[in-house]
């Protein structure tokens, strides 16, 4: 009894420590998520700053360039050169240098200097018309001497140029140049929160990993090949990540063999979540942590019950052997075939069973010289009704 006792105890005592260790496991996990979104928003804001500096250092070098554009253009038309050679030099320029694009204006705001050949622009003040070029517009009618754009999808095609212009030197003009943003793309790719995604999940640190905005549109998405994460958002998901982001909590959970972490991912002042991420990491080492201290107990349960068994044995031994030498001694006694050395062993114990051996002892030896002085009172009386007889019979015999 008291050995299965035992062996619940610590069955009960394994499975809370199992317990235990599973919720602090997932606290770990919830800790590396939030240390991991916290990366991400850092190395989102890391990239914007990075980039935003390149683009402004680029920016005002493209305004010297648009500058030393408009003097020389100017120079050219005041020494009567003819817009087919200025366009050459400006196709040759575009050709040799970093410089993608010349865009030069009249007075309307008619492209007339290119490098593009093919494409007559006119600039317009009206943004509906031309969202992205209409800001250059006031260099023309002299509300401004100089405008950067940031890169983006220029109008003419789907392709991110970057544009700085400048007022005409000779004339109102814009005198605009442009720059390919390819650079500005890779700059970003390499500094941003893709390639760190990119890196985690090459390195095999994490399963896969997601990066959603606050309207759970997917900005970062990387798996390792062959693993079965599902591509797309579930709808449960979706809801979780919204929750996550306006609890500003960090959620995460088993799921089959992969542990999932949601995390929001919070503004630079930390007062709101601007984004937040998915991460599956593998539950190879939870689970063999959990399965660690299941069989820990096993063993820890089966040693108890081993313990337990030998020491029943053994406790037996000591206790029910003692009794059953007293009760073979109160049979003996009561047959009549007590023998005091059987119980010798038992009186030498220092315990109960020994005093009570000592007390049965000597009882038991007042029982047997009581029942000898019996035995020999009777044949004593025995004898003299023997002897009493004899004379009454000789006294008969005598009188007849």
């Amino acid at each position: 009894m008291v050995t299965a006792l035992l062996v619940v105890a610590v069955l009960a005592s394994a499975t809370v420590l199992t317990w235990t260790s599973r919720h602090a496991l997932l606290l770990e996990a919830e800790t590396q998520g939030r240390l991991l979104a916290r990366l991400l928003a850092i190395t989102a804001r890391f990239a914007s700053e990075v980039t935003n500096e390149v683009e402004g250092a680029i920016g005002e070098q493209m305004i010297v360039e648009a500058t030393i554009a408009a003097h020389l253009v100017a120079l050219a038309e005041s020494a009567g050169v003819k817009p087919e050679r200025i366009n050459a030099h400006l196709r040759a320029i575009s050709r040799d240098t970093v410089l993608s694009e010349f865009w030069i204006t009249d007075e309307k705001g008619h492209a007339y200097l290119r490098t593009m050949a093919d494409v007559d622009f006119t600039f317009s003040p009206d943004p509906q018309k031309q969202p992205q070029a209409h800001i250059f517009w006031p260099l023309l009618t002299g509300q401004r001497r100089a405008v950067v754009q940031e890169a983006r999808q220029r109008e003419v095609d789907t392709q991110v140029f970057k544009y700085a212009a400048v007022a005409g030197i000779d004339k109102p003009r814009i005198v605009q140049v442009g720059y390919q943003a390819a650079f500005l793309e890779h700059l970003r790719n390499r500094v941003g929160m893709g390639r760190l995604v990119e890196e985690l999940v090459t390195g095999r640190n994490v399963i896969a990993m997601r990066v959603v905005d606050h309207t759970i549109v997917t900005l970062v998405y990387s798996a390792v090949p062959g693993e079965d994460i599902p591509q797309e958002l579930s709808e449960d998901e979706k809801t979780e990540l919204r929750e996550v982001m306006s609890e500003r909590q960090t959620r995460s959970y088993l799921d089959g063999s992969v542990l999932k972490i949601m995390a929001p991912i919070m503004s630079e002042h930390g007062n709101q979540a601007i984004a937040a991420t998915i991460v599956h990491l593998p539950a190879e080492r939870f689970l063999e942590a959990i399965r660690r201290n299941l069989r820990l107990a096993g063993v820890v349960a089966a040693g108890v019950l081993s313990v337990g068994l030998v020491a029943s044995v053994i406790l037996a031994r000591w206790v029910t052997g003692p009794v059953s030498r007293l009760t073979a001694a109160a049979t003996a006694l009561e047959i009549h075939t007590f023998d005091p050395e059987s119980l010798a062993e038992v009186t030498r114990r220092p315990d109960e069973l020994g005093h009570l051996a000592r007390v049965f002892h000597r009882m038991a030896l007042e029982v047997s010289a009581r029942e000898q002085r019996l035995q020999q009172q009777v044949q004593q009386l025995r004898i003299e009704i023997d002897e009493a007889k004899k004379v009454r019979q000789v006294a008969e015999i005598t009188e007849t």
